[in-house]
């Protein structure tokens, strides 16, 4: 079983320590001065310790698996990461995948819940998560890298504005239609009179608070139809947008891709967008 390694190189500040020890001991043996190497060696041991310290903040890590949650672009993404193992002291890291951040706001010994956002529309292929930590001083960094295979998909980022959508006539008998719209906004529905409460459409009632009364057959909605025909990035973030909210209000919706395909489910519909 491959074992990862820990890189360690001092930080900025770590540098400028070990140039102020260098140069102590220059002028310590250059003046043939005892008691400032004496003080030199002492402060490169303190050095070698605060390197050890740095290692065993990760010496002993061991990775588990990591799940990134599809989102949209440029919205805080769940990321979490299962240990196996951890290390003794604080749980404190920089983590990135591939070259992304990942500020993790929950560590305990089994797992890390963090987040993640997507710069930008697309399917995000993740090979590597990257370990840091520059506990306990400051001074040293260390690194570990782990091989991950994750695949997320990054939605369009969400328009301010709804839009129109997408209208599809209908005249089928006790059918809804986004185009023509009947006074009580449905087709073959009237106002409550006092009829018995069998007759009442109460899915009309739940969407709208308007009691009104069935008076053909039994309505099913009008299905929205979307395409998918070499749009902008500002079409699709529309496109996602109105998806979106065909989802909550319970709008029957499709969406058409380019190859012929037709999805009906909102993660479906979301992730072809994602690969346009």
């Amino acid at each position: 079983m491959k074992k990862e390694r820990i890189y360690i190189l001092p930080t900025r500040m770590g540098g400028y320590l070990n140039g102020l020890i260098f140069l102590m001991f220059l002028l310590s043996v250059g003046y043939s001065n005892n008691l400032l190497l004496i003080f030199t060696l002492f402060l490169f041991g303190l050095n070698l310790i605060w390197v050890i310290q740095t290692h065993f903040h990760l010496h002993g890590l061991k990775f588990g698996s990591v799940q990134v949650t599809d989102n949209f672009a440029e919205d805080l993404t769940v990321v979490s990461i299962h240990w196996k193992k951890v290390p003794e002291g604080p749980l404190s890291w920089d983590l990135l995948l591939d070259k992304i951040p990942v500020k993790a706001f929950h560590n305990t010994k089994e797992r890390s819940d963090a987040h993640l956002i997507f710069p930008k529309r697309g399917v995000y292929q993740f090979a590597k998560l990257k370990v840091s930590t520059s506990q306990p001083f400051g001074l040293y960094r260390a690194w570990i890298t782990f091989n991950v295979d994750v695949t997320a998909y990054a939605y369009p980022v969400k328009a301010k504005d709804l839009g129109a959508l997408p209208s599809t006539p209908s005249h089928t008998e006790g059918e809804i239609s986004t185009l023509n719209k009947g006074p009580h906004d449905a087709w073959n529905l009237g106002p409550y009179q006092g009829e018995e409460s069998r007759k009442i459409s109460w899915k009309h009632y739940a969407r709208s608070g308007e009691l009104v009364v069935k008076e053909g057959e039994e309505l099913q909605e009008a299905e929205v139809k979307f395409e998918l025909h070499g749009p902008t990035e500002g079409q699709l973030s529309q496109l996602a947008t109105q998806l979106v909210y065909c989802s909550e209000k319970s709008i029957p919706f499709s969406l058409k891709t380019p190859s012929g395909k037709t999805e009906h489910q909102l993660r479906e519909c979301l992730k072809e967008l994602a690969k346009c």
